[in-house]
């Protein structure tokens, strides 16, 4: 499928419409559409029987018992037919696919699916259902999360190799650690691990928007992976699973097997510590993400979540950042992708009192068709694990740093032009530039790994010698003015020979330790990067 986050609006707007080919009479109508939801109810069938079924209108207040679908919409132009109340109706192959395996053959079956129960064509219907989602969700009896079928990456995973894998998931959430482990510790377990976290992480369905609402709001949920199926709790869970036998029991991962074992679970630990975070809140009654900042870094973290709509980044998240949200409250399909997430932008700088919302500010790689400051969530691919990190803990030292100190503050009633296309701002201004200095070539070239924390300290320390305190320092000093001393320069030079005698720390074993001399190792990297910029 194309990558509709680049696409203008009508472009995106079109297989929308696509995925609902049926005639406006095809649903039954909704006399209160913030109070009621369609349902349809499954017949029972065999894996050869045609897939059958009807809808019925209910009150959602009234607490009906229905099972909810969290699936990928796929290709709006890959359809099949069911029939429902004797009529063909046309459903993607996704949907036709999940329905086709949650199928009975003997029990019928009341499921709600989000293409299937809204009128995608009715935009005030699709407003209200859409707004309704979180609750519709949080009070089915379980629901069905699709990953789709098991990619056996081209022949070298097996379902049994994949089986293997889950049961080692359901594993690390048992609290006896001492109960046989199925030959996990061996090469041969691990390997057989390994190929199954790989494949699970290639799942679409981690990558799309609308699951991060659709996998923690219910009580109870169970994923579908082709034939294989495994309960919600330990595969979202198994990011705290996993730190939590790493320290109390490590016999099944040798010390041979650690780097293979923890880059496959890292990419999966990825897609599942935001899910796993959310789930808590939920349990623990505070979903809700109240304020501005707890809100950008939670945009952060989801936003490279794929959409059909380039809207939904905000939509979707809704549930967790309406607190933080003055206008965006609602899904309202009437306005256009700028519109909406100029209103964002504008919320989070009143909700955080000031410009942090565009600290460390990622764009697409197509311009927006708005205003330059309008922060653009619709980049299509996963974030990059530490590029997330280092902008929460960059957050964490905003409070620490102050280079607005003596100004007036943000005036946030009138913060806008009067067109909405201008921000108001008080400040200095700097238009002029001394000089630049560009750093050699040969030192940036890039890491042999990336993953390599020491090596990319004494990267930059050789940018730091050749392209600062020589290149730099000596240019500052030739201008007017006391700027550079010889001092300053020595006790730089000495903040990066202690960083890397931390190293020593940060191999170490003891998991306190380490942290500690990452964190000291990052600060410091950090105010070095000042004069790296």
């Amino acid at each position: 499928m194309a990558d509709l986050g680049q696409s203008s609006l009508p472009e995106i707007q079109d297989p929308i419409h696509q995925l609902d080919k049926n005639s406006p009479g095809a649903r039954p109508l909704l006399q209160d559409p913030a109070r009621q939801i369609r349902l349809f109810t499954l017949w029972p069938g065999t894996q050869d029987n045609p897939i059958q079924g009807v809808f019925s209108v209910v009150t959602l207040d009234d607490r009906p018992d229905y099972q909810c679908i969290s699936y990928v919409w796929g290709d709006a132009s890959d359809t099949q037919d069911i029939v429902v109340d004797g009529k063909n109706f046309k459903i993607t192959i996704s949907l036709f696919s999940v329905l086709r395996r949650i199928r009975s053959e003997q029990e019928y079956l009341v499921v709600w699916a989000d293409a299937l129960c809204i009128n995608q064509d009715d935009h005030e219907e699709k407003r209200v259902q859409v707004d309704m989602m979180f609750a519709i969700y949080s009070k089915c009896s379980n629901c069905f999360f699709w990953l789709g079928e098991v990619d056996l990456l081209d022949g070298e995973l097996s379902l049994d190799i994949a089986r293997y894998g889950l049961d080692f998931i359901e594993f690390c959430d048992d609290t006896d650690l001492e109960r046989e482990d199925n030959g996990f510790s061996t090469a041969e377990g691990l390997m057989k691990i390994c190929l199954t976290f790989r494949s699970l992480a290639k799942c679409q369905w981690w990558r799309r928007i609308w699951t991060v609402q659709e996998c923690v709001a219910p009580h109870t949920g169970i994923f579908l992976w082709g034939p294989l199926t495994i309960c919600r709790f330990p595969l979202i869970h198994f990011y705290e699973n996993s730190v939590r036998a790493a320290f109390k029991k490590r016999r099944w991962i040798s010390d041979k097997w650690d780097k293979h074992y923890f880059k496959a679970a890292g990419a999966l630990l990825s897609l599942l510590e935001l899910l796993s975070t959310l789930r808590n809140r939920i349990e623990s009654r505070s979903q809700a993400v109240v304020d501005g900042v707890a809100s950008i870094s939670f945009l952060w973290n989801a936003c490279d979540r794929r959409a059909l709509d380039p809207r939904d980044k905000i939509f979707a998240l809704l549930p967790f950042i309406a607190g933080a949200l003055e206008k965006s409250k609602s899904s309202n399909y009437d306005i256009d992708c700028v519109e909406l997430y100029s209103c964002v932008t504008v919320d989070l700088i009143r909700s955080c009192q000031s410009l942090l919302p565009f600290m460390g500010r990622r764009q697409s790689e197509t311009p927006l068709e708005g205003p330059s400051w309008v922060l653009d969530w619709r980049r299509q691919e996963m974030a990059q694990h530490r590029e997330v990190n280092a902008f929460t803990m960059a957050l964490r030292l905003t409070y620490h740093f102050d280079a607005s100190h003596g100004l007036p503050r943000l005036d946030l009633q009138n913060l806008l032009s009067g067109d909405g296309r201008h921000l108001r701002l008080r400040g200095h201004f700097v238009d002029t530039l001394v000089g630049k200095l560009m750093p050699p070539t040969g030192v940036s070239a890039g890491y042999d790994n990336p993953l390599n924390y020491v090596q990319s300290l004494e990267i930059l320390r050789q940018i730091w010698k050749q392209s600062v305190a020589e290149d730099a320092f000596s240019a500052l000093r030739n201008l007017d003015g006391p700027l550079v001393t010889n001092e300053i320069i020595a006790e730089f030079s000495e903040m990066w020979d202690d960083m890397l005698d931390l190293r020593i720390q940060y191999e170490s074993q003891d998991w306190e330790l380490k942290e500690k001399a990452q964190l000291a190792s990052w600060l410091q990297s950090r105010i070095m990067t000042i004069f790296l910029g």
